[in-house]
């Protein structure tokens, strides 16, 4: 497969969030920050699982869906693993810019540890990985924060050059956000060997040369130092009998405004305090009615709203949703 057509397969599979079918016990928001002067990272797959699955583990071989993350960022194949072992997993929507921050809502569903994976891009097949780390535990606002090294897959030799994004094929991916980074065309390739197991990153070498020399990688962008990624799990609710809110709908009234209602939720353990307001994954609001009038919006757009309850102990409840299309002009 061409190294374009992989990549982009690669996204789209990647835009999907998958979530388990188990009952969750708690939710977490997971804050992931690119501490890397020029490394990308392809969209993320996190998950909570019991520690007897296992995303990677150092010393050892790669598995076929690991080699896929590091080697093209397709999260597909280790999403489906996951699943099918009862981990819930979340998958991200685009590549995580260097000292950019994403944000991400996970259940812990039956699971207890953490895992997560990307790759870094320009690699041959590095990754930003954690491998079963602790949840926080406690009352909700407890934290963990991970300082995360770069990983090799250990899966392809390091050569260092612009090639496909399938395993087993030579070379790395370089979408047009990379390209624009620094990475060049041309170079010979730096001589090594795939080493056959999960270890930390030794780095790049890069070069100068933007059309030839031994790597396309620009050595004066490309390179880091170990942490490359921070990640920040806080608990922000947990099993505490919280309801969904009910009748969610939305009235439009005009090419820029709408609001949405709904009906109040309540706590079996305490009581609701208010409403997280979610635009199209962004939060938006909180606030303590039923309703939320919404503005300055396009016209002829749809926009997705999603409201969870919080009760004064800090538990979240279950997600409900609505889509709302504002008039055309």
């Amino acid at each position: 497969m061409k190294r374009s057509t992989f990549y982009k397969a690669a996204l789209v599979a990647a835009m999907a969030s998958v979530v388990s079918a188990t009952a969750a016990a708690s939710t977490y928001e997971v804050t992931v920050i690119n501490l890397t002067n020029g490394m990308h990272f392809t969209p993320l797959i996190l998950a909570t699982h019991s520690p007897s699955a296992q995303m990677f583990r150092s010393g050892a071989a790669a598995s076929p869906q690991m080699q896929a993350i590091a080697e093209g960022g397709d999260t597909s194949g280790m999403a489906a693993l996951l699943t099918s072992v009862g981990a819930t997993v979340v998958t991200g929507d685009g590549l995580l810019a260097p000292g950019g921050t994403a944000t991400f809502m996970i259940d812990d569903g039956e699971g207890d540890v953490f895992s997560m994976a990307g790759m870094l891009l320009p690699t041959n097949d590095g990754f930003a990985g954690v491998s079963s780390a602790n949840l926080p535990t406690g009352a909700a606002g407890s934290r963990v924060v991970l300082n995360v090294p770069g990983y090799d897959a250990g899966t392809e030799a390091n050569d260092e050059v612009v090639g496909s994004g399938a395993p087993g094929e030579a070379g790395f991916p370089a979408p047009p956000p990379v390209v624009a980074s620094g990475t060049g065309t041309g170079a010979s390739g730096v001589p090594t060997q795939a080493e056959g197991f999960v270890h930390i990153h030794r780095n790049v070498l890069g070069d100068l040369d933007a059309t030839g020399g031994i790597s396309d990688i620009n050595a004066t962008v490309h390179r880091w130092l170990n942490p490359v990624a921070r990640v920040i799990i806080t608990k922000v609710g947990g099993e505490s009998g919280v309801t969904s809110v009910a009748g969610l709908n939305g009235q439009v009234y005009s090419t820029s405004a709408l609001e949405i209602f709904w009906q109040a939720a309540t706590s079996a353990d305490s009581y609701v305090t208010g409403y997280e307001i979610r635009r199209d994954g962004t939060l938006v609001d909180t606030r303590d009615g039923t309703s939320f009038f919404d503005d300055n919006l396009q016209a002829d757009t749809e926009y997705t709203y999603e409201i969870r309850a919080i009760d004064a102990a800090g538990n979240v409840g279950g997600p409900s949703s609505v889509s709302v299309r504002t008039n055309a002009q």
